[in-house]
């Protein structure tokens, strides 16, 4: 059969842009038999990264208590509560009926881009920027628009910004700490003071990061009181706790957009496993020292990455300020994004993320992660010192 006749709104559709890398990166790996260094996950990798130790007790205790039946709604109350307590110290005052326990950021986005959008409205998203996000906005048949963050320091121009907006624009999309570059948003309230003007416009802001930075402050936008009612903020115990493939996130939005929220949870999957969600509880409100240590590791693994990266010939990089990634000018090489991650990992074996997987404001650039041990990235950069990618 030559067709199965799918619906015209996944025409689209496409693997994941950021993933391509790491599926090649496997692949070389499985038919060689030769250790890649992965520095395209955008994951915690290795020992010096397990999940807390009480978050794994809560996660047993919970399947033994009998938290493993439906549990329809917007999440457990005892979670919902701890995290608008959580969002108040951030500067969002809370009620708990504000929050919505998601099956991480990837899942609220879908469910707030098609909840949003419908056909002709626009969105403006940053470039660079994060594709998954993209791909909900086609499906709705919506506009997509991009604001160019201003190199090198990957901030919103305002007044670019403004200029993209018009009276169809319904969503813009704010993300801090940032992927791919790891640099924070500094200027919520300038952002907020222009979409005063803008009232028809709703703000997600995606903040998967705000709990790893490195001597800046997270600013959240939804701490600016004059616009809070249009923010919807995103977050997830992902990166905070190391717990990314448990797959559980939270958003705080108005009550009425929680409520609508919630209906499309409920019928799309019934709730976000009631165990994974005690897991959560314990990791928002038990011991926090492991945070305290993952940051300190993760700057000195930053730190030793930066100065790698800086150490390859056509090679700078600045240093973020948060998130797990560096991302990494590679135009001194003379190479496109594609052409040295393509390069990089068959002749050498170390695995990066184009920067064009981010959109066209990524040319010359490539993501890496550092959240991975010290031996890989000490490989990692000698391997890339010692390639011939011309």
């Amino acid at each position: 059969m030559s067709s199965y006749g799918y619906s015209s709104r996944t025409q689209h559709f496409v693997p994941p842009k950021q993933w391509a890398s790491m599926r090649v990166a496997r692949e070389l790996e499985r038919k060689t038999g030769q250790k890649i260094i992965h520095f395209e996950k955008g994951d915690y990798q290795g020992p010096d990264f397990d999940t807390p130790e009480h978050v794994l007790d809560a996660t047993e205790q919970a399947l033994r208590d009998g938290y493993v039946r439906y549990d329809p709604g917007p999440g457990l109350p005892e979670l919902r509560e701890a995290i608008a307590e959580k969002m108040g110290k951030r500067g969002r005052p809370t009620e708990p009926d504000e929050v919505i326990v998601t099956a991480g950021a990837k899942h609220s986005l879908t469910m707030n881009l098609l909840t949003f959008l419908e056909d002709g409205d626009e969105v403006i998203f940053p470039n660079p920027g994060y594709p998954p996000d993209e791909v909900w906005a086609k499906y709705a048949n919506a506009v997509i628009k991009h604001t160019p963050l201003t190199k090198p320091d990957w901030q919103f121009d305002v007044e670019k910004l403004e200029g993209l907006i018009t009276p169809k624009t319904k969503l813009v999309i704010i993300n801090t700490p940032q992927r791919p570059n790891g640099h924070l948003v500094e200027n919520p309230q300038e952002i907020a003071d222009m979409l005063e003007r803008h009232p028809q416009v709703m703000i997600i802001s995606d903040e998967i990061f705000s709990q790893v930075t490195f001597g800046k402050p997270h600013l959240s936008i939804s701490s600016i009181e004059s616009i809070r009612d249009r923010v919807i903020c995103i977050d997830t115990f992902s990166k905070t706790w190391a717990m990314t493939g448990w797959r559980i996130g939270w958003t705080v939005a108005p009550k009425p957009v929680i409520d609508k929220l919630s209906i499309f949870l409920q019928d799309s999957i019934t709730n976000v496993a009631a165990f994974i969600q005690k897991a959560a509880h314990a990791a928002l409100t038990g011991p926090q020292d492991w945070v305290d240590n993952k940051l300190v590791l993760l700057e000195q693994k930053r730190d030793r990455m930066v100065a790698g990266l800086n150490s390859v010939d056509g090679i700078t990089c600045d240093t973020p300020d948060g998130a797990f990634y560096a991302f990494a000018d590679i135009s001194g090489t003379g190479l496109t994004s594609q052409q040295f991650t393509d390069r990089l990992v068959e002749r050498a074996a170390v695995a990066v993320v184009a920067g064009t997987a981010f959109g066209s404001q990524g040319e010359g650039y490539v993501r890496v992660t550092y959240a991975c041990s010290d031996d890989d990235i000490d490989e990692g950069m000698k391997r890339m010192r010692e390639a011939d990618l011309s």
